[in-house]
């Protein structure tokens, strides 16, 4: 099976066996991995599976509704909220931490008293 082959497309080989069902699970697996990975074989099985009306089975018509519920409850929409921060709020949090982190070191190097600043220069020389 040509699944096993990573620089190899599936054939409709492929595609007759895992209709039928005879993959083992292994090359199930394979077989998804590669389809999920592969633009190309993910089309390809579309295509296929696009001519064989029959293996397709038409969604309940109460799913629409019950997605479209789902979808505007309050926890999958804090969720959502929370993936879409704007790109200047990233920035801003961002240009925060470095700033934080460069004070802090700032500071540190100047609390330092000379005798210590000294020590730590020759050990970093001599190292």
């Amino acid at each position: 099976m040509t699944t096993e082959l990573k620089n190899i497309h599936l054939t409709e080989h492929d595609f007759e066996a895992w209709e039928k069902g005879i993959l083992s699970g292994a090359q199930m697996e394979a077989f998804l991995t590669h389809t999920a990975n592969c633009p190309h074989c993910g089309d390809a099985w579309f295509s296929y599976m696009s001519h064989r009306e029959e293996t397709l089975v038409e969604p309940p018509a109460y799913l629409a509704e019950e997605i479209t519920e789902r979808v505007h409850e309050p926890d999958v929409v804090i969720a959502q909220k929370a993936h879409t921060t704007s790109k200047r709020v990233q920035l801003l949090l961002y240009s925060l931490k470095v700033g934080v982190a460069l004070a802090a070191s700032i500071y540190m190097l100047f609390a330092m008293d000379a005798q210590m600043l000294e020590q730590m220069t020759n050990f970093m020389l001599f190292q």
